[in-house]
């Protein structure tokens, strides 16, 4: 056998050492960019070195350092886990880990980040912008760098006209990742005649120090085996064929006869040396089929156990959201608690879970829509009609069906309208009343209103 193939596992060392070689390209090129803050194409990079080789701990390191610095900490302690689980001694992943565990707060408070930018994700889906915005800001407080909240607070500020604030927001995020193709389509609207900055006068990153690639010496046998054991088939087959181009050549270069007799011994060899060939590939195809058919098995056993373990995270989910809401109203966060409950799906709940859910539900919509609706009649009566009729609409947003002031609302969206000189909105509202509430004390001031209006 070749000394390039390994004698135990028949892969190619060649391939073997170009597949690491290009894995730590990868990452090189992945820390360059990291220094000058093109973090989104930092973490291109070095995802791509990682699938390349899986074991490429400096790569991981790293990637959980962007991570870090654009505020997705899990998803950095995942990379620093992984990367101490290959090599723990002189891993500065170990160290990374530690200071993540020492330091108060910081996973709870990123995690918090996220579960509040999936909230805003489903009030947008839901048409509720002012919503989102207020999760988003939240998730900012705690996650200053998450720049994925960024951009989609800057979506939001662009959907409700706001140009300024979206634009304050872009200028932050490309100082963080200086090309972040969401945020430079935000750049591109908000600045369509605006130059930017070349990559040359990008200062240097900020990111902790990292230690720069040191190629070692390749791994023993074994290890080689273990890395590339998912590509077998495909190394066989490249070997395969590499041997069949190189026996055609021969006999290309072979075939220079002079006579018939010699074109007719070459034309022999020739024609045994391709049936050869055809009985080979027919095996190496029986063999993909077979190898195929397995696979397709092994994936449907993977995809059932999947959906199992993905039923049960679901319902540990929903059991951890619920009890996340319990906790912000018992500490008397009453709307965090109904944006947390809001953002639940209840399908799929076990009874225990699916009553808590329903007790929080109703316990926090009914305060948050009480207090703000306590709020507004407060901003009425000060004139500040702006902020009054976003207090009550909030509030017909989380009221029950017993709630007993929602004719209230109505009756005070109407009085804004008509004071506004909007006589058609002002007869809507006051007619609301009249229809929901036929019992309202407001009833005759309303009439009164509704014929004095012309309605």
């Amino acid at each position: 056998m070749s000394g390039n193939v390994c004698p135990e596992c028949g892969v190619d060392i060649l391939i073997f050492e170009k597949t690491l070689k290009i894995s730590d390209v990868l990452y090189n090129k992945g820390l360059d960019l990291a220094r000058i803050r093109d973090l989104s194409g930092s973490v291109d990079s070095l995802t791509k070195s990682i699938q390349f080789n899986k074991n490429n701990y400096y790569a991981r390191n790293l990637l959980g350092l962007v991570y870090f610095e654009v505020g997705k900490i899990a998803d950095a302690l995942k990379q620093w886990v992984m990367s101490a689980s290959l090599l723990k001694e002189g891993n500065p992943a170990v160290r990374y880990i530690e200071i993540v565990q020492m330091t108060p707060g910081l996973l709870d408070d990123g995690n918090d980040a996220v579960s509040m930018y999936n909230s805003a994700l489903f009030h947008i889906q839901q048409k509720s912008d002012d919503l989102a915005v207020i999760q988003l800001k939240k998730a900012l407080e705690l996650c200053p760098s998450f720049i994925d909240a960024m951009n989609l607070l800057t979506f939001c500020y662009l959907i409700k006209g706001e140009k300024q604030m979206a634009s304050v927001l872009v200028e932050k995020v490309l100082e963080l990742d200086i090309n972040n193709p969401i945020t430079l389509n935000y750049y591109n609207a908000i600045f369509p005649d605006k130059k930017r900055i070349s990559l040359k006068e990008v200062r240097d990153s900020e990111l902790p120090a990292v230690q720069s690639f040191i190629p070692g010496k390749l791994l023993d046998e074994v290890k080689r085996r273990k890395l590339v054991s998912n590509n077998f088939f495909l190394v066989e087959a490249l070997s395969f064929v590499v041997g069949v181009i190189c026996t055609l050549a021969l006999l290309f270069l072979t075939y220079i006869p002079g006579t018939v007799a010699d074109a007719n011994r070459v034309n022999s060899v020739l024609t045994n040396t391709l049936t050869a060939t055809e009985d080979e590939l027919d095996r190496v195809m029986r063999q993909a089929e077979e190898d195929t058919a397995r696979f397709e098995r092994e994936l449907r056993d993977a995809r059932a156990e999947i959906a199992v373990l993905a039923a049960v995270v679901a319902a540990d989910d929903q059991a951890q959201q619920v009890d996340m809401a319990w906790a912000r109203h018992s500490a008397g966060d009453s709307l965090q608690a109904a944006l947390i409950v809001e953002a639940i799906n209840p399908l799929g709940m076990d009874d225990s879970t699916l009553r808590r859910f329903e007790d929080i539900r109703e316990i926090s919509f009914r305060a948050v829509s009480a207090d703000l609706f306590n709020d507004g009649q407060l901003y009425f009566t000060a004139g500040n009609f702006g902020a009054a009729r976003d207090a009550f609409n909030t509030s017909l947003h989380f009221i029950l069906d017993d709630a007993d002031w929602e004719g209230d609302i109505f009756f005070f969206l109407g009085r804004m309208a008509e004071e506004e000189g909007d006589a058609d909105l002002a007869i809507h509202y006051f007619r609301r009343v009249v229809e929901g509430h036929p019992q309202s004390w407001r009833i005759p001031d309303v009439n009164e209103r509704i014929n004095a209006l012309g309605g």
